[in-house]
């Protein structure tokens, strides 16, 4: 009888483990420094962007250096060709930190999750992108994905404005994420050594969430033979060809990171940090201080790869996998606009009169500002719903319901 115990009980684990496997899904993240987009050359750029994510396919694309919303549809229109992945992108707000132009963004697959809210957290140079995400999963696991560009350079100054940035993001982590929150920090973050203050600062984390360099490479980057499989800078040794944009030296620095909360190593939490998966995207290990696209740097990635990536930018991406549990929901097939209507027009002064379809009761509908902000978070009971608004300020809105394509706009206006 107890052999029988046993066996069965190794059966249960078997089968439980083999269930989890079978309904694992993975979320493929990109952090990359796109390096003045659009104005720096070659002019062809969106094009080997388009390129260079084909042989990855990110389902979350985080970028630094772009310059305009005008940018940012140039990347949806022309850089995205290769898939038929739903990819769009949060709201554009240029950056509100002292007088940097360069601004940072996420573009994401909007079959495998919604957007919930986007912030920014103000810093003296640039800010620090927040975006909150629901999964489109049974559970509806939230990702909090934050995206950054630290202060450059050495020098005891520009280490202190590193500091102050690490300390702005972990101020606003304090206040609004707990120890269950599923963190990933992707960004150009400056830094030439582990022992940097902000480096140090971001991985103490807060009272209840720290943070972790997933492939835990602690030490001296900085022109470091030791650490060349994980430098991200510079692609190029002379920037001469590219009328001087970005920075020539060849590949010897690690700039660009994702950081990860440390609850994403964990085998029991719903979002897991895929083992195995961080790399500095094209890099081969053996093309220490040189072009990236050197004939000699063969291995993993291919020549046609690195030369897509010289000419894209003086920076690598950064790649990582995320596992969950729960099966992504099968994407609908309705558009929002055949959805829900406005029954009293889109000019609005105290409350939204809103009819909707059958196929969105039970549905989040949520409402955004003009910054990309959640201002309303409300579940759809019936056909017809009156929303209050009347503590709205004057301005355009955005309308979106949960799993849908699109966004309708309304006008408060009292």
């Amino acid at each position: 009888m107890l052999k029988k115990r046993v066996l069965l009980f190794i059966a249960v684990c078997f089968l439980n483990g083999f269930n989890r496997l079978n309904s694992q899904e993975t979320i493929k993240t990109m952090f990359y420094n796109l390096l003045n987009f659009s104005e720096a050359p070659p002019t062809d750029r969106a094009d080997i962007l388009n390129n260079i994510l084909a042989t990855y396919q990110p389902d979350i694309f985080m970028v630094a250096e772009l310059q305009s919303p005008a940018d940012r549809d140039l990347i949806l229109n022309n850089s995205f060709n290769y898939t038929g992945q739903n990819i769009t992108a949060a709201p554009f707000v240029f950056n509100t930190s002292g007088f940097a132009s360069l601004n940072q963004l996420v573009f994401y697959d909007d079959d495998k999750m919604t957007l919930i809210s986007s912030t920014q957290i103000q810093t003296n140079i640039r800010d620090i992108n927040h975006y909150k995400f629901e999964l489109s999963t049974n559970q509806n696991e939230i990702l909090d994905v934050f995206v950054a560009h630290f202060k450059a350079a050495q020098g005891d100054e520009n280490v202190q404005e590193r500091l102050a940035e690490a300390n702005a993001f972990i101020n606003y982590a304090s206040n609004n994420l707990t120890s269950n929150s599923n963190v990933i920090f992707g960004g150009d973050f400056n830094f030439y050594t582990a022992q940097e203050p902000a480096f140090q600062t971001i991985l103490f984390g807060t009272q209840s969430l720290s943070f972790l360099d997933p492939i835990n490479r602690m030490g001296d980057w900085n022109s470091n033979f030791n650490f060349q499989d994980v430098h991200t800078q510079s692609t190029r040794l002379s920037n001469n060809s590219f009328d001087n944009f970005g920075a020539g030296g060849g590949l010897d620095d690690r700039f660009d990171f994702i950081f990860i909360s440390d609850n994403l190593t964990s085998d029991s939490n719903p979002i897991r940090y895929a083992e195995g998966s961080y790399k500095a995207y094209g890099n081969n290990a053996n093309c220490y201080n040189d072009n990236i696209n050197f004939s000699n740097c063969t291995g993993t990635f291919s020549q046609s790869l690195r030369d897509l990536l010289y000419d894209m930018s003086d920076h690598l991406p950064v790649v990582m996998n995320l596992e969950i549990d729960s099966n992504f929901l099968a994407s609908q097939q309705f558009q929002l606009n055949n959805s829900v209507s406005f029954l009293e027009g889109n000019l609005v002064s105290e409350r939204l009169q809103l009819q909707f379809n059958d196929n969105v009761i039970g549905k989040k509908l949520r409402i955004y500002n003009q910054l990309g902000q959640l201002v309303k978070l409300h579940t759809i009971e019936s056909n017809i719903e009156s929303l209050d608004i009347e503590s709205f300020n004057n301005g355009f809105f955005f309308l979106k319901i949960e799993h849908l394509d699109g966004a309708l706009k309304f006008i408060k206006n009292q």
